[in-house]
């Protein structure tokens, strides 16, 4: 649970009912934590893109939303991950070379 309290605060503020619906939700839709919160930013970014879209396109919540599971990032072999280091290096130093 994402409730940023010691876990003898947590038996004396929630009753042993609140506690079980709490473990039954989380069985139910995932841990309560910062991922709920980006839905909430997520559908802020689609209210925010919608007017901007064309006529009759509609924002998707799945565009907007953090990928927060590693297997869901698609992954990246050591040659790809040292070409977007270099590319960031170079925008950073102006020059695509590096360092000299």
């Amino acid at each position: 649970m994402a409730y940023r309290i010691p876990p003898g605060e947590v038996l004396e503020r929630f009753t042993e009912e609140e506690l079980i619906r709490l473990v039954a939700y989380q069985n139910l839709y995932g841990p309560i934590g910062p991922q709920r919160l980006d839905v909430v930013a997520a559908r802020l970014g689609m209210d925010v893109a919608a007017p901007h879209m064309k006529k009759g396109a509609r924002p998707k919540l799945s565009d907007h939303i953090v990928q927060w599971s590693r297997n869901a990032r698609p992954r990246k072999t050591g040659r790809e991950l040292l070409a977007a280091v270099k590319g960031i290096h170079a925008g950073l130093t102006g020059s695509g070379r590096g360092p000299r």
